[in-house]
């Protein structure tokens, strides 16, 4: 964590920013601390984007995807800003722990039975996104937390709101991490849906097991032509031989030659239990052997100090407890932010 400087807030929302995490693609993303003493992470709009209509559309629905999702597998919502602060945030649960992109790149890639664990927490996090309406369309290593109680998925600031597409890819422009990108994302970005989560699945299971891309191209161009291209085969050589198969069909060309999430969470329950292990004592064992403790900033937290107390026109009176009113006041906001997705232009 790194201190703040003087340009940085102190408080937003009666979160006290406690330091700096990083920078995200949009903006900075802080530690914060909750009136109940919880950690956060607060992501920011930089204040020279908030004139570009693009990326404030993109950040309020980050606030409202991640108010319509809930699951173990993904890092919840614990407040959001409204819509007339003056810097525009969001906060998140508190992962400690490297992203699955650091630790590959500190140690070796995962064996079978670990990527079968971290394959079914994933698919079951993908699954509660796809319920609640959603479309990841940028799940990679960066963006998934190795945190003391399992894999959480993280970054919701591509996604699609209410199915195919979204509004985000009426102008054709190509959203995602080309080397996780399913072939339609290439191809045909209006036309986008639940499979290409379940590509990009695939695809991240053959780096974490294997250490190495499926693809690989000079320009964003030329990496989506192989991968569009039937005739192409993916390198999946250093695919454990236990997940092979699976990962071959989840990377499919065509998105309805992919499996449905229902299916591979089947398969891999089956093939852990072949293992001798439950879900449940899957995702424990995943946890133990990709949390790395001491990179999470519990030990670089001051001492409480309490700010005034901050006022603020509750958009719903609070029932009890704080959390309640807090969760009652993001549920009005997601619906106010959906109303007004619905409402614009081209969204689906």
């Amino acid at each position: 964590m790194k201190p703040l400087t003087p340009s940085d807030p102190r408080v937003l929302g009666g979160i006290e920013i406690l330091g700096r995490l990083g920078k995200g693609g949009m903006g900075v993303v802080y530690a914060g601390r909750t009136d109940d003493d919880s950690l956060v992470a607060v992501k920011t709009l930089h204040v020279g984007s908030l004139d570009q209509s693009d990326l404030r559309e993109r950040f309020d629905r980050e606030a409202t995807a991640l108010g319509m999702v809930q699951g173990p597998g993904v890092a919840s919502l614990v407040e959001s800003g409204q819509d007339d602060d003056e810097t525009p945030w969001l906060a998140l649960e508190y992962v400690p722990g490297l992203d699955l992109a650091t630790y590959l790149k500190r140690h070796d890639p995962l064996d079978a039975v670990t990527g079968m664990a971290l394959g079914l927490v994933l698919a079951d996090a993908l699954t509660d996104i796809h319920t609640a309406g959603l479309l990841h369309r940028d799940l990679k290593p960066a963006n998934v937390m190795l945190g003391p109680d399992g894999p959480k998925v993280v970054d919701f600031g591509l996604v699609a709101i209410g199915g195919a597409g979204g509004d985000l890819t009426h102008t054709n422009l190509r959203l995602g991490t080309p080397r996780f990108m399913a072939p339609e994302q290439f191809t045909a970005p209006t036309s986008v849906g639940t499979p290409a989560d379940v590509y990009a699945l695939g695809a991240l299971l053959a780096y974490a097991t294997s250490g190495q891309y499926s693809y690989e191209g000079a320009t964003p161009d030329a990496l989506g032509y192989a991968v569009a291209n039937a005739d192409i085969e993916p390198n999946l050589s250093g695919v454990p031989a236990g997940l092979l198969l699976l990962v071959t069909a989840l990377m499919a060309v065509k998105p309805q030659d992919r499996p449905n999430l229902a299916d591979v969470r089947a398969q891999l329950t089956e093939q852990l239990a072949a293992a001798h292990m439950s879900p449940a004592a899957a995702r424990s064992r995943l946890a133990e052997r990709t949390y790395v403790p001491g990179t999470g900033i519990t030990d670089e937290v001051p001492p409480t100090r309490r700010h005034a107390p901050v006022t603020r026109v509750e958009t719903v009176p609070p029932t009890v407890g704080s959390g309640t009113g807090r969760r009652a006041g993001i549920a009005v906001r997601t619906a106010e932010r959906l109303r007004k997705a619905y409402a614009r232009p081209g969204a689906a």
